[in-house]
């Protein structure tokens, strides 16, 4: 008998959350109802930040948290090139200047220093924005980021799609803001816990809290504490142009049955990812990612750095071969830089980043989600050695 096929990721779906779904579509109202409030309130508590805001994808709740910053051409966003295209895009899309920093090899994370040797570049205007993305689930050292910014304008948006359920240093999980404006999360299926699709938004700043609710809301406010007149049951004002973004009630039911079972989400990845460092200790042309903030983190990937060159194979065999023995693998991340947009408006800026270079042209993410077992971790170690002999 063949043997099943394993995807790099997968979402655990139950009955559960397929009654907590069913339940919602049977409800009178299916948006913008109960269920995304409960949602939100438990969200946020869960990070341990004042409020939070859904949005109907994790791209659209960055591009909110740089409008809600009011992000503009005059700023520069300081950003990592391995990450996904939303997390420059959203302040590109603003018109702030992306100025990209290498990364740390260890963890796929930004390079604290190079990030502190950009700020140290005179501006000319503007301000400095940090869009530090926790890649893979690995926790950006927010406490010595924190630390070594002297710029008191400088605004930092923590990209958190890879990492809901991860601990700084200090003990606060990642969505508590307190180190940053806004923490951006993403519910994609590859993710800890999914809606389908869907994003939030967490702060501690009421002002940035109306802010993303008017760019979610078409930039309707309907609050009668912001409205400049006697309440009506009728009336709204626009205050600004924006489109609707809002997240359905049965996205929110789900995510509230998903968010009861992130614990053993997070628990189960950290048992994974600790099978396939003890089986992959010793192997020849393998390292894993850092293991030093495992106890930490909440694994999204599992990401090994893979020197092909000295195996004599290119890693799109290596993946084909995967692929035929029924494993899926994937590459986490192309350099931003190295796509076509940027290298139109940018040029080739890859002799500037070699430790993100380094990475591009090793990493590739094994199998990583809460059903697998401890034999599939076993059979997928096996097949990339015997791909890699």
């Amino acid at each position: 008998m063949s043997a099943h096929y394993l995807p790099y990721a997968r979402q655990q779906v139950t009955d559960s959350d397929i009654k907590a779904a069913a339940a919602a579509l049977a409800d009178p109202i299916i948006t913008r109802g109960s269920n995304v409030e409960q949602f939100e309130n438990l969200f946020a508590e869960y990070c341990g930040a004042k409020s939070a805001l859904a949005f109907h994808s994790g791209s659209t709740a960055l591009q909110a948290a740089c409008v809600a910053l009011e992000v503009s051409r005059d700023d520069r966003a300081i950003v990592t090139p391995n990450t996904f295209i939303a997390t420059v895009a959203s302040p590109v899309q603003c018109g702030a200047e992306p100025i990209f920093v290498d990364i740390d090899n260890s963890s796929g994370n930004m390079d604290l220093d190079h990030v502190c040797y950009t700020l140290e570049r005179p501006a000319s205007r503007g301000r400095n924005l940090i869009m530090p993305v926790h890649f893979s689930g690995i926790p950006v050292d927010m406490v010595e980021l924190d630390q070594r910014i002297k710029d008191p304008n400088c605004v930092v948006i923590e990209d958190g799609c890879h990492a809901l359920g991860s601990r700084y240093t200090c003990g606060r999980r990642v969505g508590s803001c307190h180190y940053s404006q806004m923490t951006v999360f993403s519910f994609h299926p590859a993710k800890i816990i999914t809606t389908c699709e869907g994003g939030m938004v967490t702060t501690n700043d009421e002002r940035l809290y109306k802010r993303l609710r008017l760019f979610r809301n078409s930039g309707i406010e309907r609050d009668p504490r912001y409205l400049d007149h006697a309440p009506q049951p009728w009336h709204y004002d626009v205050e600004e142009i924006s489109s609707n973004y809002n997240f359905t009630e049965m996205q929110a039911a789900l995510g509230v049955s998903q968010l009861q079972r992130i614990d053993s989400f997070v628990e189960r990845r950290r048992a994974l990812v600790a099978k396939y460092r003890k089986l992959l200790q010793g192997k020849e042309h393998i390292v894993p990612l850092t293991d030093c903030y495992d106890h930490n983190t909440a694994f999204h990937l599992f990401v090994v750095l893979v020197d092909f060159a000295s195996c004599g194979k290119t890693r799109d065999t290596v993946m084909q071969r995967l692929h035929s023995r029924q494993i899926g693998t994937q590459l986490h991340y192309m350099p931003i830089y190295r796509h076509r947009y940027f290298q139109t408006r940018l040029g080739d800026l890859s002799q500037y980043f070699p430790k993100a270079e380094r990475h591009f042209s090793q990493a590739l993410s094994l199998p990583l989600y809460p059903e697998l077992t401890d034999e599939d971790i076993a059979r997928v170690v096996n097949e990339l050695c015997r791909a890699l002999s």
